[in-house]
């Protein structure tokens, strides 16, 4: 059962923000055209709304776009776009933001599933047709950015309610849910085709305790700048994944294995002055950060906040006190904590000379100045997308 290609799924992810504001009639889609060649779409019909926004704004416009198969290849198969939007750049990058349970049970971002649950009421209402319930054909999923999050609810939640074939693609795509999320996705969906940039922010984060599925796979790079670039993140700028993505086969493209928390890493003080702002040491910061928790007897620590709905800030708090905690009753472990802050601060900016105190105060200070700095470029990349 094919897949569909790098040019025609980047191609879709594009097209998606076509259906922004209301579609004209008689306007067609800018599509390349092998994905004319194997998709058709009829806007008058498969355009799906949803709302996104805060608490006290929600805009209700089009954010899913379903299309048909018609080549030989994907006859019976059906294709998902879904867009991102940039009111949700907020709440992605909100410390104060909960995980709620998604369709599937598992830990999700709340301001995700909120949109989500928006558009599976029209989702399902077309899913659950007859000729569309008897189709044995791939439903692929495809979104950019916060569109590939959505598009991962979406496969996710399709898979287990209508137990179809699916595949999902993603561009730029943040992390979507806590560790069962991406464990539970990463064995549900058939195949995952998670496709990043090296120096786009927006996959790192939400940060901890987030993951991306499939949890310890592999990810397409497309891109190997290094560094941290807004730039990166959009789909036509910059590199732009629609240039980058530009391959008729997944074989064509550079794989790796993603960045695993699970890696172990201890930072050495003396050295921090050779970490740089980029999304590789974000990604290292993140596995010191567990190694040393993990050395210092707080895995179980570690398990009680994934399992619970607590908020970034909350999590970041507790884990400044285990810190703290661990310095107290291992000594030896002193230095690698040290490392860590040391790391942590000149990433953040904050330069290499500041004295790394052991409290409360101060480790709570250089986590909120680490992830701030992250969010802040994640928060720039997405509104400019």
């Amino acid at each position: 059962m094919p897949a569909i290609s790098p040019r025609v799924a980047s191609n879709l992810a594009l097209a998606s923000y076509d259906i922004i504001g209301p579609v004209a009639k008689g306007v067609k889609l800018d599509l390349k055209a092998e994905t004319r060649q194997h998709f058709n779409f009829d806007l008058s019909k498969h355009v799906y709304k949803g709302t996104s926004g805060g608490f006290f704004w929600r805009q209700e416009t089009g954010f899913a776009l379903i299309g048909q198969g018609i080549s030989r290849e994907h006859a019976k198969d059906q294709v998902i776009a879904i867009r991102g939007t940039h009111t949700l750049a907020d709440a992605l990058t909100d410390v104060t933001c909960h995980s709620t349970n998604s369709y599937t049970g598992k830990s999700v971002h709340t301001g995700f599933q909120s949109c989500f649950a928006s558009m599976r009421p029209g989702l399902y209402s077309y899913l659950n047709q007859i000729e569309n319930r008897r189709k044995q054909g791939i439903i692929h999923c495809v979104g950019h950015s916060l569109g590939g999050a959505l598009a991962s609810l979406t496969a996710d939640w399709i898979k287990a309610e209508f137990d179809k074939t699916v595949y999902l693609y993603t561009f730029g795509a943040p992390r979507v849910g806590k560790k069962d999320f991406a464990t539970s996705s990463s064995t549900r969906v058939d195949k995952i085709f998670r496709c990043v940039h090296g120096a786009d922010p927006v996959p790192k984060v939400p940060v901890w305790p987030f993951y991306h599925a499939p949890l310890n796979g592999n990810e397409y790079l497309l891109s190997r700048a290094q560094g941290m670039d807004h730039n990166a993140h959009s789909m036509a700028a910059g590199p732009g994944y629609i240039h980058t993505a530009n391959r008729n086969g997944w074989e064509n493209l550079y794989q790796q294995a993603a960045a695993s928390l699970s890696q172990r890493v201890v930072l050495n003080y003396q050295n921090r002055i050779q970490t740089t702002y980029s999304t590789h040491w974000a990604d290292k910061i993140a596995a010191a950060l567990m190694t040393v928790l993990i050395d210092g007897g707080a895995a179980a620590i570690i398990a009680s906040l994934q399992a619970a709905g607590t908020a970034i800030g909350t999590v970041y708090d507790i884990m400044a006190r285990t810190l703290v905690d661990i310095v107290k009753v291992a000594d030896k472990l002193k230095e690698q904590v040290k490392g860590l802050l040391g790391h942590m601060l000149v990433f953040a900016g904050k330069g290499a000379h500041i004295t790394i105190e052991f409290t409360e105060k101060f480790i709570r200070w250089v986590f909120t100045v680490t992830i701030g700095r992250l969010n802040k470029a994640a928060r720039q990349a997405l509104k400019q997308n």
